[in-house]
C-alpha cells in the first residue's frame, strides 16, 4: 500500500498591495484669499510699471523704446 504523498511546495504568498499614494497638496495650501492676495498684488504691480512711462509722456517727453516696452509689459501682465 503506497503511503500517504507528501504535500508539493506551497506557493509563496502574494504580498499586500501598496496603499494609493496621497493626492499632493499645493505648495502654498491653495486657499482662495492667497490666490487673490497674489493676483491684486500682480495687478497693481503691472499699474504701476505702466504709470510711470506714461507719467512722462503726459509732460510732454517722448516715449524711448524702453517705455515702450514696459507699458507693453505691464499691459500684458494685467491679462
Amino acid at each position: 500500500e503506497p503511503g500517504p504523498e507528501a504535500p508539493g511546495p506551497t506557493p509563496a504568498p502574494r504580498p499586500a498591495p501598496a496603499p494609493a499614494p496621497a493626492p499632493a497638496k499645493p505648495l502654498f495650501g491653495g486657499c482662495w484669499s492667497c490666490r487673490l492676495l497674489s493676483g491684486a498684488g500682480l495687478l497693481l504691480a503691472a499699474l504701476w510699471i505702466y504709470q510711470g512711462p506714461r507719467r512722462s509722456m503726459k509732460r510732454g517727453v517722448p516715449p524711448s523704446m524702453a517705455a515702450v516696452a514696459q507699458i507693453t509689459f505691464a499691459i500684458s501682465e494685467g491679462r
